[in-house]
């Protein structure tokens, strides 16, 4: 099953699609320090929950694109290994979260960038939450369904989502990179 949603950043200069493919995909909230750290840092409003979480969208880059606004994507990377994250200069909205490579076949997309009629909506586009982790970063009373770290019964998933995208090459089209460059160099903070 497909379904397109439309994505845009709070004042809607960056916009974009997604197909969901519920088969390719995954609906998690992260509680990471890491995560918390990105919003703190570009003053996103409306991303982490009351308890420091995000929700996430994982899906394959070949399933998103950008429409409008891509010379107005920022990327910053907040420690050596972490996740190159990107969002928007013109709102600091979150639009999508990706590894160091043009062939890794992953973006987590915010789903604060998604664009919907209303929660049920939502809930019936992208399914349920289905893990959520790293609860050990929690601010205040976190939900008793929360992994402290990430759960290692989670990992098959993730290999399978990920050896199958390298198959099937769903790494490309990403609207992140051009001839294989980002479009934006990722910054580093002090």
């Amino acid at each position: 099953m497909s379904n397109r949603v439309k994505l845009s950043c709070s004042c809607g200069t960056v916009e974009g699609t997604l197909d969901i493919h519920t088969s390719d995909s995954f609906h998690v909230e992260c509680a990471c320090c890491d995560c918390q750290k990105f919003a703190s840092h570009i003053q996103a409003k409306g991303v982490l929950n009351s308890y420091g979480g995000t929700e996430l969208f994982q899906t394959y880059p070949s399933y998103f694109s950008i429409t409008k606004g891509e010379e107005h994507i920022l990327c910053i990377q907040l420690s050596s290994k972490g996740l190159l994250r990107h969002y928007t200069k013109c709102c600091s909205t979150p639009i999508g979260n990706i590894m160091n490579s043009s062939k890794v076949p992953f973006v987590g997309i915010p789903v604060s960038f998604m664009r919907f009629e209303s929660e049920e909506h939502k809930n019936k586009m992208l399914g349920p939450i289905i893990m959520k982790a790293f609860g050990k970063y929690a601010k205040g009373e976190k939900p008793d369904d929360v992994h402290e770290r990430f759960p290692l019964s989670f990992m098959p998933k993730i290999l399978f989502f990920m050896l199958k995208g390298m198959l099937l090459k769903k790494h490309s089209p990403s609207p992140f990179f051009k001839d294989g460059k980002m479009i934006s160099a990722p910054e580093t903070p002090e």
